[in-house]
């Protein structure tokens, strides 16, 4: 570890002395024209109409023209370029465009092309850009549910874990106990062969960091490096493949250009938890880098619940030309959680702090890995463009979980490498109405290793089985603006998944292959009603393939015929801003069709033991409503407030099985069939409302509220077993603000929890002897600072 510090701070030096080198080079006076264009800074696209201005002193000069015979005043053009004629040496030119931060370049090159990339400053509907279906839309304008949220969003709570935020979009929940173990549920999440599993894909910077097993390594991630994610709710398989319940879109922090900063953090909060942050960052026109160091820690509210994380990290982005850019992504990650155990109902009474697995074992799971990935995005005109990626992950890692009666431990190495490549055509239709044509393909493929104890990992290997997985996607969409304010997005994917399964030890269990192809297609539709409301729709086919737990039972009555649970996805939704964009508002209705749902079902009895084998055996309707609203009431509170800001999210969620028939075993240990068609599915909050307060002032001063209310939930397929509604009040405080002209700190403080309710975070569902419970912490308490130097301009 010691050589790993020492590279990442010779590295630092290194990039210091350049960018000072840089800074102090030589100026020329004369006089030249210039060429610029002006792109988001997120995702580069074009910024058409922003304003330019030379500045002289601290005054205006007036005499910009784009060209001769031009009238006075510059603004970019449909490519987002712009010119300026008769500039002398260090001219200063300000940038600006309505939802972005205003930018000031000096200018000491002749003929030299400036690329200038703005930040937006604001997440209203009509402002955010969002990266997804291939397409660099507002979010106001794409045909589909889609949730964002922003470093600010993810900065309202504490940022040693995302359950909090992420949990405030409509139609997610992300449960966890403890820092690293999360379960992700988008639209309810999946119901499988292990209960509820996450079944959604996840992109990092555009790369695709889903493995080829479906594991998406959101744990992988300190929250302090993102900088925003996008969260597309429901199947979009028509470009990302595989995945009934949704997509992840995440994106990195990047420095402001013309900035190179150092930046540490600190947080302490109950429970012994801790995060320390480092981090060097450093931008030019040409590229941008940040390199990270942190660790994340808690002892946890439960006994065996306590969790250590560590984080190397360094991305950013090379512009080689004006044509390309090549983003790249690599960290390191060292982490351990554990695994308390489930408890209950007598147990949570007596103490919900207790473990459910013997305290005698080190209950938990290790994990070390590497990953490594880099897109590379080419523009060879206005027309043409390819973004090709890829990237690469290993991993190994132990799991153990002892109890007084057995115990669970398993070795495991996972590679899994995956690229990615769309090209897309930008053309004309009649009346000169935009088009664009997106083709292009996604490879994944992977190993995983694993080892399992009789006892323990001093025992002996009983079982040591091998699994290949290989998905390949090829996509194809076409996007068209249509007469009266109509867009239409229309595509198909083509999916091809193989799993090969061995077994080294057993010979009773035979080695098997699973090949699954899949069709998905996608037909969304939006109509501007004017500029401020969009009305919108989509018809979606999504799946999920047999994963390999559910084909061999962990090598136990193996059914290799089990086939892909599809699922037919129908929304419409309206989203606008009114009263001036103060009121924002994004309303979606759905219903989702699952068919071929993998379900367990008991086949017989055998000496009053259950005979479980995974089947195709099952149907699911989903129907829900998600909304989100916000009203802006800055222009209420004078000008001392650069925020002021009401939001609610809410969500209903109605689903149940529409068939599912299993056998259950009797007194007389005699199999009886019984039904669970019609029965609300367990684990789902039928109502979810977030509602929340955020407050800033031009001094600095900000505090955020956060109330989340969620009703009851069924814990069994049966219905007979259910948990109480329960409540949560958050509050985060603290003070962001210059310190002189080199530094820039933040002080805070917040309470989770603050109503001390008692409830479970996370429910085993149709769990053995109603074990469903792991409570989560009562009232807790944090506070933290950050301190950024920055060492130029």
């Amino acid at each position: 570890m010691r050589t790993i510090y020492f590279l990442l701070f010779y590295l630092l030096f290194y990039l210091l002395f350049a960018q000072a080198s840089i800074a102090q080079s030589p100026k020329v006076n004369h006089t030249y024209s210039i060429r610029g264009i002006v792109t988001d800074a997120h995702h580069d696209h074009f910024l058409v109409g922003a304003s330019i201005l030379v500045l002289t002193g601290d005054s205006e000069r007036s005499n910009i023209h784009m060209g001769a015979g031009k009238d006075r005043g510059a603004i970019t053009d449909g490519s987002g370029r712009f010119q300026l004629y008769q500039m002398s040496m260090g001219t200063k030119i300000k940038i600006s465009y309505l939802g972005y931060e205003s930018q000031i370049v000096v200018v000491n090159s002749p003929e030299e092309m400036i690329q200038v990339r703005l930040t937006p400053i604001s997440t209203s509907l009509s402002e955010v850009t969002v990266t997804a279906f291939e397409s660099d839309r507002k979010l106001m304008d794409i045909p589909a549910a889609i949730g964002y949220l922003g470093s600010r969003d993810l900065e309202r709570f504490a940022i040693v874990s995302p359950h909090q935020a992420f949990s405030t979009l409509p139609g997610v929940k992300v449960h966890t106990t403890t820092i690293g173990r999360y379960q992700v549920k988008i639209r309810g999440g999946s119901m499988g062969t292990i209960g509820h599993g996450d079944n959604y894909k996840s992109y990092w910077n555009g790369i695709p960091i889903t493995t080829s097993n479906g594991f998406n390594p959101l744990a992988y991630f300190d929250m302090g490096n993102v900088g925003n994610v996008s969260v597309i709710r429901g199947p979009s398989g028509s470009i990302y493949g595989a995945g009934i319940n949704g997509v992840m879109l995440f994106e990195s922090k990047e420095p402001t250009e013309g900035e190179t900063s150092l930046q540490t953090d600190g947080l302490y909060g109950s429970y012994h938890t801790y995060r320390y942050n480092l981090e060097f960052a450093s931008a030019t026109d040409k590229g941008d880098i940040r390199l990270q160091y942190s660790q994340v820690h808690t002892d946890g509210y439960r006994q065996e619940a306590a969790s250590d994380n560590e984080f190397i990290s360094v991305s950013g982005n090379i512009r080689a030309s004006e044509k390309g850019k090549v983003t790249f992504l690599a960290q390191y990650v060292d982490r351990f959680y554990g695994i308390p155990g489930n408890l209950n109902a007598g147990q949570v009474l007596e103490n919900r702090k207790q473990p459910g697995n013997s305290p005698d074992f080190d209950n938990g799971l290790t994990t070390l890995s590497l990953m490594v990935g880099a897109a590379h995005d080419y523009r060879w005109n206005e027309r043409w463009q390819n973004i090709t990626s890829f990237s690469y992950l290993a991993s190994e890692g132990t799991f153990l979980i002892g109890t007084p009666f057995f115990s669970l431990a398993d070795e495991t190495l996972v590679t899994s490498f995956s690229m990615r490549t769309a090209t897309s055509y930008n053309f004309k239709t009649l009346g000169n109405r935009n088009g664009r044509w997106v083709i292009g393909g996604e490879l994944t493929r992977g190993i995983n290793q694993v080892n399992d104890f009789t006892d323990g990992f001093n025992s002996p290997i009983y079982s040591s089985r091998r699994s290949t997985d290989r998905v390949f996607l090829g996509f194809s969409q076409v996007e068209v603006d249509l007469p009266l304010d109509f867009t239409l997005m229309a595509g198909a994917s083509f999916n091809n998944y193989f799993l090969g399964f061995r077994e080294y030890l057993a010979d009773d269990i035979p080695a098997f292959s699973k090949y699954v192809n899949d069709i998905s297609p996608r037909l969304a539709i939006t109509k501007k009603m004017g500029e401020n409301i969009v009305l919108h729709g989509n018809i979606s086919k999504g799946f999920t393939p047999p994963p390999r737990g559910a084909i061999d039972n962990t090598g136990r009555n193996i059914n290799a015929d089990l086939q892909s649970t599809t699922g037919l996805n129908q929304e419409i939704g309206i989203r606008g801003n009114l009263f001036d964009s103060r009121f924002h508002f994004d309303l979606i209705t759905y219903r989702l069709n699952e068919r071929n749902v993998i379900l367990p079902k008991v086949m017989g009895n055998m000496g009053g033991i259950d005979l479980i084998r995974n089947e195709n055996a099952g149907a699911i309707n989903r129907l829900g409503i998600e909304l989100t609203s916000a009203y802006d009431f800055r222009h209420l509170t004078g000008r001392n407030f650069s925020q002021a800001k009401l939001w609610t999210s809410y969500t209903y969620m109605h689903h149940v099985f529409d068939t599912y028939h299993s056998l259950q075993t009797a007194e007389n240990e005699e199999s009886i069939e019984i039904s669970y068609s019609g029965k609300v599915i367990p684990g789902i909050h039928p109502h979810t409302l977030v509602k929340g307060a955020d407050l800033a002032m031009r001094n600095g001063f900000y505090i955020n509220a956060t109330y989340s209310n969620y009703t009851g939930i069924y814990l069994n397929n049966e219905n007979t077993d259910k948990d109480t509604a329960y409540a949560v009040l958050d509050f985060r405080s603290g003070i962001r603000r210059p310190l002189g002209s080199r530094f820039k700190g933040e002080i805070y403080a917040g309470i989770n929890n603050a109503l001390d309710e008692r409830y479970t975070a996370v429910h085993n569902l149709n769990a053995f002897l109603g074990s469903y419970f792991d409570p989560a912490p009562g009232r807790n308490y944090y506070g933290g600072f950050s301190l950024k130097y920055f060492l130029l301009p």
